[in-house]
């Protein structure tokens, strides 16, 4: 389908069907541009903007030559520009893309990502399943991008590993919502499955939820992590910024003290960062409930912030963060075995100025 023909279909809201990842048996190695590129040139891409009045947001097809073509993130759901209020949760955290660094780096002009991490947020990444098992030049598996090829000693999420098999994905759009439905059909690799995703904004609400349905249709169990990346953007180098969980935070690596401020169940930026700083560690004190899966991050300045839960248990708890962007990432563990189907959704609630919370 041409890219015209496409995005007329999707302002119509009707159902459309990008090409597969994969042709035959030839390897599909997702393409990446030549040289480095302006991130505003992702504007341009194949996209859809979801809206329910009183939140917006920018959600971007998966299609090999959109705006994510790389194997770290679930292709499906990649969102920007959410907007409450007038502000913008999810500006572009990097200035530039260049297949020529690792991860990210910087220059006179700011960030410089990878092709691997142009991302936005929220956006899902799942972890490898079965790579040491494949051996050299085996297949793993990957949800949200398909069967890859092992073309690495260690795994490496910051490598664009070759798609074997992109499976077959399908799209359907209304004005406040889009579902992307990916099913790679069982192969040799013994691994199959049909993952559903629904992005959704609620009616009369400032909330969005992205619900996730997996079926396993391969012969081997899928076992396997996943949590959301939220790339958010509500204050320059984070500064007021302000983390609440509901159960005791505690840092399980060192943290500048003259940032980071930790206080029971909060966590709060003292100063914003600058130049090049980074800020990161895994967070401890969760339990197995479900309900301690639930966040607030607040500009205490300003007064806009977001809640973020989901209905599954956090395994792994990491916060990340540099000025241009910061992220709470709760890990979630995913088992599933042959024939069996998991789902879980992730629900976010926007806040601002004179909102009650």
């Amino acid at each position: 389908m041409k890219k015209t023909t496409l995005a007329l279909a999707l302002l119509a809201g009707a159902a459309f069907a990008p090409a597969a990842f994969s042709q035959g048996n030839a390897p599909f190695i997702p393409p990446n541009p030549a040289e480095t590129s302006p991130a505003s040139a992702l504007d341009n891409l194949p996209s859809k903007t979801i809206s329910n009045s009183i939140v917006s947001a920018k959600v971007y097809l998966p299609d090999p030559f959109g705006f994510y073509r790389a194997t770290r993130f679930d292709h499906a759901g990649m969102i920007t520009h959410i907007t409450y209020k007038g502000q913008d949760y999810g500006r572009y955290w990097f200035v530039k893309t260049s297949p020529g660094v690792k991860n990210f780096t910087y220059d006179q002009d700011g960030v410089v990502a990878h092709n691997n991490n142009v991302a936005a947020g929220p956006v899902e990444e799942f972890g490898e399943n079965g790579f040491d098992a494949a051996g050299p030049g085996g297949r793993f598996l990957k949800i949200g991008v398909g069967i890859l090829k092992r073309d690495t000693e260690k795994y490496d999420r910051f490598h664009t590993y070759p798609v074997l098999n992109g499976g077959k994905r399908t799209t359907s759009a209304t004005k406040s919502s889009i579902r992307f439905t990916q099913n790679v059909t069982g192969d040799a690799s013994g691994y199959g499955y049909r993952f559903t995703k629904t992005v959704r904004l609620l009616s009369g609400k400032p909330t969005l939820l992205i619900e996730d349905r997996l079926t396993n249709t391969g012969s081997k169990p899928i076992d396997t992590t996943v949590y959301n990346h939220h790339f958010l953007t509500i204050s320059p180098g984070q500064d007021a910024v302000e983390l609440v969980a509901p159960f005791k935070l505690t840092n399980a690596r060192p943290m500048p003290a003259d940032v980071v401020k930790f206080d029971g169940a909060r966590m709060t930026y003292l100063r914003g960062l600058t130049g090049q700083e980074q800020v990161a560690s895994d967070l401890t004190g969760f339990g197995p409930s479900a309900s301690d899966n639930d966040f607030r991050v607040t500009n205490t300045k300003t007064g806009y912030g977001v809640r973020m839960r989901a209905d599954l248990p956090v395994s792994r708890l990491l916060w990340w963060s540099i000025p241009a962007t910061m992220g709470i990432e709760p890990y979630m563990d995913i088992k599933i075995a042959p024939g069996e189907t998991k789902s879980w959704t992730h629900t976010l609630d926007y806040y601002g100025p004179g909102d009650r919370t």
